[in-house]
């Protein structure tokens, strides 16, 4: 009897999902790095291409018809 019971409950925990299991936590710098300095790092590369690409337009149209008036 004892046997059969120890058989249902293993395989009670084997039908179950999504078993969080504990682990260690990030340290000091780690988190540091995953949520300061990886989104720092992409928002100053996206705002470094987004000038590379926008910079020429701005230099090369010094004159406009809103600007000046003739």
């Amino acid at each position: 009897m004892m046997n059969h019971l120890s058989n249902v409950a293993s395989l009670r925990s084997i039908a179950q999902e999504g078993v969080i299991l504990p682990r260690v936590g990030l340290s000091v710098f780690e988190t540091v790095v995953t949520y300061v300095a990886v989104p720092l790092g992409l928002f100053f590369a996206i705002a470094l291409v987004t000038y590379a690409f926008t910079s020429d337009r701005s230099k090369k149209s010094k004159s406009s018809a809103i600007t000046t008036i003739e």
